[in-house]
């Protein structure tokens, strides 16, 4: 594994732990954006090691629906992950953010971990 591949590995890893551990507040504590936020970096890391890993570049602005489309074209096991809900996302805290999105979100994180991670 290249030491790139690794330390994006290592970040997700983070990422969605602390997307996790914001879940493990009060519910009234949560803040559903960050928990949000913190799994969709998550999953870019993921993927995103998966293709260095694969020797395939990316730009560090590359979306969840593009990077998910260049794993599935090296490995067709990535087709079982469902992102969709990700593919707009905001960068601003909205209304519609609530603990069922939040819980939905890091479930899409550990998917991705698991599909990341069992090559």
């Amino acid at each position: 594994m290249e030491p790139m591949t690794k330390t994006l590995l290592e970040t997700a890893d983070e990422l969605l732990a602390r997307a996790n551990n914001e879940l493990c507040k009060p519910e009234e504590d949560v803040v559903h954006y960050s928990v949000c936020q913190n799994a969709y970096d998550a999953i870019v890391n993921y993927l995103g090691s998966f293709l260095l890993d694969n020797d395939v570049e990316f730009e560090k602005t590359s979306n969840v629906e593009d990077l998910l489309s260049n794993c599935r074209s090296i490995d067709k096991r990535f087709n079982e992950l469902n992102l969709a809900p990700l593919y707009n996302p905001t960068k601003s805290e909205d209304t519609w953010m609530s603990l069922n999105t939040a819980n939905s979100f890091t479930a899409m994180a550990e998917n991705t971990r698991k599909m990341v991670r069992e090559e």
